[in-house]
């Protein structure tokens, strides 16, 4: 640990403060605070309430300080939960008395977790809040909090998940909408009969994918074992043992470049159906992924990150792999000629011209390899 003396100011000031907590006999970390409702609820419950009234409702409320305005007799704060749902806590002289607001003042600092009892009133202003009657630490945060007008770089929300979770709105919804997904996957596979199973991620040989694995010793069994690359290869022995629908959402681990995007360890999901073909897969597939929109936004209509709005509605369109390529290189490459020519061993690479004419293909070197492996 760095000496306290080596630390930037402000988390040296966190510090004293906290020492100073613990010299008063009070815990900055307490096991429990009082809590009897969130403020989510709170805000449901009296979004009707006009200006500047007092319910004679008393509440006890927590929440992470990211405002504080203090000033002479009267002191402001706003409170915000997980779910991003913030509330005004309001802190007056002749409520919790001197040594309390003072020690308010001194000793609570932003990124604060705090418990607050009061009254349910409306400000001058409307705006619904806690009169505290009292207030208790949960939670002395030790680091400042990022500035609220200066995003994050990209790493930074990386390296630092939770940081990002409290000072980004996209953060939280983002860790809130991949359940709802996971729901939604699931209750599909679950209403075509399919079941889930758990296969081994330690595995004595890897397989179902080509990728370099991590791997580690097992003590007990004195053997080399390897973290799965994929589900594949024990999927299909489910299906060879009867269990003709299997379905499994599973972490995988592959040893090679990672970035923001791409992690050596991920989730995925692999599916196999007895008896089904491309189209089966196709089918189901389609089905996921409107379910799944349907379940996070309400209809097939769903919004991209950069904002762009996209309808996943209907019948998807079909196209084969040779219009495609076709397409995209502005020759019609001839399916029966690859075909022949994938048989022969040979990579004669044939384009078909409007005239019926085979004439070779000056694309096709970049991708037949491929193909025929």
């Amino acid at each position: 640990m760095a000496d306290e003396d080596d630390l930037p100011e402000q988390l040296r000031i966190r510090r004293e403060k906290r020492a100073g907590i613990l010299k008063r006999g009070v815990d900055p970390y307490p096991v429990s605070v009082p809590r009897t409702i969130s403020l989510l609820e709170i805000r449901e419950k009296h979004k009707e309430l006009p200006i500047d009234v007092s319910t004679g409702i008393i509440e006890s409320i927590t929440g992470r300080v990211i405002f504080k305005r203090d000033t002479g007799k009267l002191c402001f704060a706003n409170l915000r939960e997980g779910d991003g749902s913030e509330l005004q806590a309001m802190f007056s002289l002749d409520k919790i008395g001197e040594e309390q607001l003072e020690i308010w003042k001194s000793e609570i600092d932003l990124g604060d977790i705090v418990s607050v009892t009061g009254e349910v009133i409306t400000s001058k202003r409307g705006e619904l809040s806690i009169l505290a009657n009292s207030f208790a630490l949960a939670a002395k945060a030790l680091r400042p909090l990022p500035g609220e007008h200066k995003s994050l770089s990209e790493e930074s929300r990386v390296r630092m998940r939770y940081v990002d979770l409290i000072v980004r709105p996209e953060a939280r919804s983002n860790a809130r909408l991949r359940p709802a997904v996971m729901h939604s996957l699931r209750n599909t596979f679950n209403s075509r009969n399919f079941l889930e199973v758990e296969t081994p991620m330690l595995q004595v040989m890897h397989g179902g994918a080509a990728a370099r694995p991590f791997k580690t010793f097992s003590n007990a069994y004195e053997m080399d074992l390897f973290l799965r690359i994929a589900p594949e290869l024990y999927l299909k022995r489910c299906v060879v043992g009867g269990l003709e629908k299997v379905f499994e959402i599973n972490r995988n681990f592959r040893n090679e470049g990672a970035d923001s995007s791409h992690s050596p360890e991920f989730a995925m999901i692999e599916t196999y159906e007895a008896y089904g073909d491309w189209n089966t897969m196709a089918e189901l597939t389609r089905t996921l992924v409107q379910d799944a929109a349907k379940a996070v936004f309400g209809s097939h209509v769903v919004k991209h990150h950069d904002g762009r709005e996209l309808d996943l509605g209907g019948k998807w369109s079909e196209v084969s792999l040779f219009d495609a390529i076709s397409d995209a290189i502005g020759e019609k490459v001839a399916q029966w000629e690859m075909g022949r020519a994938s048989r022969r061993g040979k990579a004669t690479h044939t384009c078909s011209r409007p005239d019926g004419n085979q004439t070779p293909c000056p694309y096709a070197s970049r991708w037949f390899p491929t193909f025929c492996k």
